[in-house]
């Protein structure tokens, strides 16, 4: 019985010496140090320099690839497809003598460029021609962080500043590889006035 044993833990112990050679030998090596990859160098997007600082751009590119978002939605979409449209509606947000004075610049429109919430300016896929139409309305702070509610007296340590405020929109964007991805993008939809402490 002993003999039995003995012949068990030589079988064992060679085993276990074999795998560790042959898990040795099967690794990959991979020659020099390894590179993290910029992949924002493959998605290059030309944007004008007037949406510099912003997380969208309303102005089309001159290289906007428009002929093929074009043939890409060519005879699809037969009925035009809903979209917003901006009108001018009563102050929903109180008595208008309430005012907070943070000033701000409305507009509507298709946008040609988004910055996504990774980091990377992405192509937005317009083709109205072909009744495929990405619109936004937009509404920016004219000066942010500038005074607000004036005609209140604010507690002694607070004072309120207009702030800009964003919200995350769903575009469908060029995927680069003559195809189409969602992609979340956070824009501005409107200027609020905000209590902070004084500094």
């Amino acid at each position: 019985m002993s003999v039995g044993i003995i012949f068990v833990c030589v079988v064992v112990c060679s085993l276990h010496i074999t795998y560790a050679e042959v898990s040795k030998r099967n690794q990959f090596v991979y020659p020099g140090p390894i590179k993290d990859i910029d992949i924002s160098k493959y998605l290059t997007v030309n944007k004008p320099d007037s949406c510099d600082g912003l997380t969208y751009c309303s102005v089309k590119p001159n290289d906007y690839p428009q002929e093929r978002f074009n043939k890409m939605y060519e005879g699809k979409i037969l009925e035009p497809m809903f979209q917003p449209i901006a009108l001018q509606v009563d102050d929903r947000q109180g008595d208008p003598a309430m005012i907070n004075n943070c000033e701000t610049n409305v507009t509507f429109g298709p946008l040609y460029t988004v910055l996504s919430q990774s980091g990377e300016w992405r192509t937005v896929i317009q083709a109205p021609e072909k009744n495929f139409l990405q619109a936004a309305r937009l509404e920016t702070c004219k000066e942010a962080d500038t005074p607000c509610f004036l005609k209140y007296k604010s507690p002694p340590n607070l004072r309120a500043t207009c702030r800009q405020q964003y919200n995350t929109m769903e575009f469908l964007v060029d995927d680069n590889k003559g195809g189409t991805e969602k992609i979340h993008a956070d824009l501005p939809i409107c200027c609020s006035c905000h209590y902070k402490t004084k500094d």
